[in-house]
């Protein structure tokens, strides 16, 4: 969960917030690794909480099929 705050510039094209779609302004979150743009922390913290709860229940069907 790495990211980066950029204060004071806006992206170039104009992008969106990747959870809301509102336009990003002079202030936004983008992640490192996806380079993602997020309005603020909380459509930052929104996005990552699926993925979170996704890989938790793959791993928990991973341990489940090998105690078979």
């Amino acid at each position: 969960m790495k990211f980066m705050l950029v204060n004071g510039r806006t992206p170039r094209p104009q992008s969106s917030c990747a959870l809301c779609c509102e336009p990003i302004g002079e202030t936004y979150l983008r992640e490192v690794a996806t380079r993602l743009s997020y309005c603020d922390h909380q459509c930052y913290l929104g996005h990552r909480k699926p993925a979170a709860r996704r890989y938790s229940e793959a791993r928990e069907r991973l341990h489940a099929s090998l105690n078979l």
